[in-house]
């Protein structure tokens, strides 16, 4: 049940090649008897050429090809007779031992002669089964490099189009949602009922540099020496630590996963070192967490992200002393400036159609209608001011926008507008000045400003029961923005939230790039593969009653295989975060042990618990009835045991194996190309 592990690089340790020799010499009476039995006929498996050459030591293939080796034990994983270079367990261990305590690594092979090398898997020195599960997981893992297991690299939510609706367009729930029980639909502004170009972004950066040039005192030469707006630095819900100027991403339990001081990705240690809680768990208190860290939750606010960035890393390449609160606010509100001062506004009016996304179909005004038509009131609260507001509807829906919504509100100061309860004011829609009478009731065609959630609910009447109280739920609300559009509304008023989330085609769009399915598909594999091996670990260890017994601690050899399996999970989940964003991965996934396993980030954690739906654009909703029942995904809910029984199309590639044949040779016929 032993074997001399057959895949060890050459490490220039002396004591690791001794003990191959003198694994070599004890066994090399036998290699003639095997290679009698083999010539004989005997029942040994059949092998490809390219699985003889992986079984092959390393030091016997040359121009002639593999030659005969130890003889091969036939102990496959199960049920699959797999050839093994098997050595007497005394010398085998001995040697392992002896290795491991002058600190040898089980190495990752290299594949040679190969442009893009495949991914080669580590061996156990002296464990058969574990070899035979590592021998399925490389095999399948080389087919998915190579392409030939095709119906691993669709969609890789597992669904495809459904009712013609492609996945960057489809609503998904995150709980229970029924449009036809809704009597009331309200809509953000900025980035849901209009989208902007990303050369918006670009203007802002300048608005907030030249700001900090000719208001804050800041060097001129800031103008010229820093790169502008990039687009692929951060990403939406990232946090700033206002005390040390670090980009920070944050996981579900506000642990930093990732931090950036300038363009600089601070290393894991550093960033441990700075995050120590009182109690060890690395998490800020909550005290500390509000007053440190700034959420950026729009995409607004990756403009601030990305100035700060450029700013810190300027000072840093000159040796120039500064102190980091004092950055972080100048940058914060800099770029606030420009939507407070209305330069932003101003120049996005002047010029609609170089700023704002095109609806040449009029998509939104078709959804407007259809909510209309069904007898929905509809309703539209923005923080931005009226002739703004005006203006951009005008292009985009038409003229006569005002008449498709039952309530408009501008300049609502959310998130104050749920938490405060102010009266509305009424805007004269000739000259935009604010009126004084007071306001008893909202009439259609109007506008508003200021006001509050409870005002309108009261004067609107909508969603009363019979008994007087109000069914928040009725109300659904869109917005871009969780915390200034949509968590308060949903937590205080139990109003039914969608967010519009734009990364949502952006990051379909990435898992379409073979590169990304690839990594995505070896990672699930080599995950598979850590924990099949370690049930393989102690398969064999029995008490004295023939009852199986693994509570045995790990030996060397199986945690550096562990090591070298975890660290190649890491490499592939890298390599997938950056296909997203070189810097942070994905807006919605994360990781609290330096990419070791996936978690869902803060703002993925909080789409889940405050936003019943979401969606890339607020026109998808016209490719669905008014009546239309949205469902959770059923693995969006419960404990994990309760869908081990459900299909793991990687896991039962892992599985696959045949009597008969090498794995290599059994895979199914409809997955190969």
């Amino acid at each position: 049940g032993h074997c001399l592990h057959r895949r060890y690089a050459p490490s220039g340790l002396a004591v690791l090649a001794s003990a191959l020799l003198v694994a070599c010499l004890l066994l090399a009476t036998t290699l003639s008897s095997s290679a009698s039995v083999g010539a004989a006929g005997g029942v040994a498996p059949r092998r490809s050429t390219e699985a003889q050459l992986r079984a092959s030591p390393p030091s016997s293939r040359g121009p002639a090809g593999p030659r005969l080796g130890r003889p091969p034990c036939a102990r496959g994983g199960r049920g699959v007779a797999t050839q093994r270079w098997c050595a007497p367990p005394e010398d085998a261990e001995a040697a392992v031992d002896e290795a491991l305590r002058d600190g040898f690594q089980i190495p990752v092979r290299e594949a040679a002669n190969r442009q893009s090398p495949l991914l080669m898997l580590p061996r156990h020195p002296s464990n058969c089964q574990v070899n035979a599960v590592l021998d399925r997981t490389e095999t399948l893992v080389h087919r998915i490099q190579r392409g030939q297991v095709s119906e691993l690299l669709k969609n890789p939510s597992g669904q495809n189009r459904a009712g013609g609706i492609e996945p960057e367009d489809r609503v998904y729930a995150n709980s229970y949602v029924d449009l036809g029980a809704a009597e009331v639909v309200g809509f953000d502004y900025d980035y849901t009922l209009v989208s902007y170009k990303p050369v918006l972004l670009e203007r802002i950066y300048e608005m907030a540099r030249r700001h900090l040039v000719d208001n804050n005192r800041y060097p001129t030469e800031l103008l010229t020496e820093l790169q502008g707006y990039d687009p692929t630095f951060a990403i939406r819900g990232v946090a700033v630590d206002v005390e040390s100027a670090w980009i920070c991403a944050l996981t579900n339990r506000y642990r930093v996963s990732v931090a950036f001081y300038g363009r600089e990705r601070v290393s894991p240690e550093v960033v441990s070192d700075m995050y120590k809680s009182e109690f060890g768990a690395g998490i800020l208190p909550p005290e500390e967490r509000r007053r440190r860290m700034r959420p950026l939750n729009d995409l607004f606010s990756t403009v601030e992200a990305c100035l700060l960035a450029d700013l810190v890393q300027w000072f840093k390449d000159r040796d120039i002393a500064f102190d980091a609160r004092s950055v972080v606010e100048d940058v914060l509100s800099a770029v606030g400036h420009a939507h407070t001062s209305g330069d932003m506004h101003r120049a996005v009016a002047e010029d609609l159609d170089h700023f704002l996304e095109p609806d040449e179909e009029r998509r939104l005004r078709h959804l407007l209608e259809s909510l209309k038509a069904s007898g929905r009131k509809t309703m539209l609260v923005s923080n931005s001011q009226f002739w703004y507001v005006d203006a951009g509807m005008k292009h985009k829906v038409g003229e006569d926008w005002r008449t498709l919504f039952d309530v408009v509100v501008v300049s609502a100061g959310k998130p104050a507008f749920y938490t405060q309860n102010r009266p509305f004011r009424e805007v004269s829609k000739n000259t935009g000045r604010i009126k004084f009478k007071p306001i008893t009731e909202l009439k259609p065609y109007n506008v508003y400003c200021q006001g509050s959630i409870k005002e309108l609910m009261s004067l609107t009447g909508w969603a009363r029961e019979a008994d007087g109280n109000v069914d928040g739920s009725k109300v659904i609300y869109l917005g871009d923005s969780l915390f200034a559009d949509l968590v308060e509304a949903r937590r205080l008023y139990g109003w039914t939230t969608g967010a519009i989330i734009s990364e949502v085609a952006a990051e379909i769009d990435v898992q379409r790039r073979r590169e990304w399915k690839e990594a995505w598909h070896v990672l699930q594999a080599l995950v598979h593969c850590v924990q099949m091996c370690q049930e393989e670990f102690h398969a064999e260890q029995q008490s004295e009653n023939g009852v199986v017994n693994r509570q045995v601690p790990h030996t060397k050899a199986n945690r550096a295989l562990l090591d070298s399996l975890e660290a190649l999970a890491l490499e592939m989940r890298s390599k997938k975060d950056a296909v997203m964003n070189q810097n942070f991965g994905s807006i919605f996934r994360t990781s609290k042990d330096d990419g070791r396993t996936d978690k869902p980030s803060l703002f993925g954690r909080s789409l889940q618990r405050y936003v019943d739906f979401y969606t890339s654009r607020v026109e998808n909703l016209r490719l669905y009835s008014t009546d239309h029942r949205f469902y959770p995904c059923h693995t969006r809910i419960g404990v994990l045991h309760e869908f081990t029984h459900m299909r793991d199309p990687i896991l039962e590639l892992m599985y696959e194996d045949s009597d008969e044949s090498c794995w290599l040779d059994s895979m199914p016929s409809d997955l190969m190309i």
